[in-house]
This record gives structure tokens, C-alpha cells and sequence, in this order.
């Protein structure tokens, strides 16, 4: 499964940029915040970075094709909202957490969105990025690493395959308002790039949750 999803995602990075939006692909996306930053920065590797205290962890549920770029949380990295009030602790970190159960439109046949979580997590020293998810919320990973689902959402599904034009009107509204915000480029080689660190990442997470 690892293989074939690795060489879809490449397919859909490296697509030209006039090349039809009639096919992409929905999936949790993952971005990350350092202590400090205000915006979201797509994760150049997979949950398996250690975390430090102020830092925020993001993960949405999004689509993305050959012309529409996935969106980051529709949430701001706020730590000061998300945590000023948790005193530090030692030998611990505070991490602020957001999931973006993303919008209808992408939802899988039958499913609903779950409610926005944000929430301030406190986790041992050394802890990663999935430390930081498993330990509020459930997840199901793939044997890729990839995650899957999150708090059951969706149900059974794990990057699949969606038609694209049904839904570019609304995610690439919010794919436009994401990319202004952050002032990133949606160049098709630096998303191919992007999406081979990231599943160099979900591999090194997988090998560590088997170690």
C-alpha cells in the first residue's frame, strides 16, 4: 500500500500546472508551528520530530489535486491561546494541538465531520509529534505509517481517491485564503519534495513504534 500511494502522490505533485483538477486525493495533512510562529508550515517530515515547549501541532483533513493545493488548519498556531494558562511542568513540554475535521464537502459518503478539537497537551520530554495526537486522541495508522483516521474519522477509508471537480469551488477557496495568510508558493516540485519527506517520515514512524 506504502508503494502505491507513494508513486499516486508523486503523480499528483509533479502533475503540470494547467492539467485538470478532475482527480486528487483526501487524507490528514499535517503541519507544524515552532515555539513563537503564528502561521502553519506544511511538516517536511512525518509526526516523528521531537516536540518542544511552545510548539503547535496541526492536523487537517484535506483534499488535493494537480491545481488545488491542501489547506492547513483553518485555526491559527495561537500557543498563548491554546496553553497560556497551563503552567509548565518539569521533565515535561506543553504542545498546543489543533485537528481540523475539514469540511462537508470532502466528507466520505455517510460520514460528518467531527467538531473542531484544539487543546494544550502536556507530554514527557522527547516526545514526537504522534506522541502528542495518541495522547488525546485515537488514531488508525496504516502499515505505511500513514495516519489513517483520526478519532474515528474517517471510518475506514485511507487516502482515497476523490473527484476533484465537485469539490474545487470550496477547497480552493480555502486553499487561497490559506496560501495568503501564509504567503507560501505552490510550486509542483517543492510539493513533490514535501511529499517524499513526508513519507520518509510516516516509514520512520512506523519503525519506531515497532522498536
Amino acid at each position: 500500500m506504502f508503494k502505491k500511494f507513494f508513486s499516486l502522490l508523486i503523480l499528483i505533485a509533479l502533475s503540470a500546472p494547467n492539467a485538470s483538477a478532475d482527480t486528487g486525493y483526501r487524507y490528514w495533512g499535517y503541519f507544524q508551528a515552532k515555539s513563537g510562529e503564528l502561521s502553519w508550515t506544511a511538516a517536511m517530515t512525518g509526526p516523528s520530530v521531537e516536540v518542544k515547549d511552545g510548539d503547535v501541532e496541526g492536523w487537517t483533513f484535506t483534499a488535493s489535486g494537480a491545481d488545488i493545493p491542501a489547506t492547513a488548519p483553518m485555526m491559527d498556531p495561537d500557543f498563548a491561546e491554546l496553553c497560556g494558562e497551563v503552567s509548565e511542568v518539569s521533565g515535561k513540554v506543553r504542545v498546543g494541538l489543533v485537528v481540523d475535521f475539514g469540511i462537508g464537502e470532502i466528507a466520505p459518503a455517510g460520514e460528518t465531520p467531527r467538531e473542531f478539537f484544539s487543546d494544550c497537551v502536556i507530554v514527557p520530554e522527547g516526545s514526537v509529534g504522534l506522541d502528542v495526537l495518541e495522547a488525546v486522541l485515537d488514531i488508525r495508522v496504516a502499515d505505511s505509517g500513514l495516519i489513517c483516521g483520526i478519532a474515528s474519522y474517517p471510518a475506514q477509508e485511507c487516502g482515497a481517491e476523490i473527484d476533484m471537480d465537485l469539490l474545487a469551488a470550496p477547497i480552493a477557496d480555502a486553499a487561497a485564503e490559506t496560501e495568503e495568510a501564509s504567503g507560501a508558493t505552490n510550486s509542483p516540485a517543492l510539493l513533490a519534495l514535501a511529499v517524499v519527506a513526508l513519507l520518509v517520515g510516516l516509514v520512520a514512524v512506523r519503525r519506531r513504534k515497532k522498536s
